[in-house]
């Protein structure tokens, strides 16, 4: 039998013109948080960006299967 762990992980990126170190910033933790994700076992199976009018969201879902 399969277990599977589901997981996501969310980021607020700035769009503002002015806010491009912002946005660096968070795009490189996203990335951090990715690749930690992905070094415990975690596959990053599916991205949605939300984008809204100050800001866009990126949800990351990450699975991993185990046996029983």
């Amino acid at each position: 039998m399969l277990r599977q762990d589901v997981g996501t992980v969310e980021t607020v990126v700035p769009k503002r013109d002015d806010a491009a170190e912002a946005r660096r910033g968070q795009l490189t933790h996203r990335l951090r948080q990715l690749e930690h994700a992905t070094a415990q076992g975690f596959t990053l199976t599916h991205t949605a960006v939300l984008e809204g009018e100050h800001d866009a969201t990126f949800v990351d879902t990450l699975t991993q299967g185990r046996s029983l």
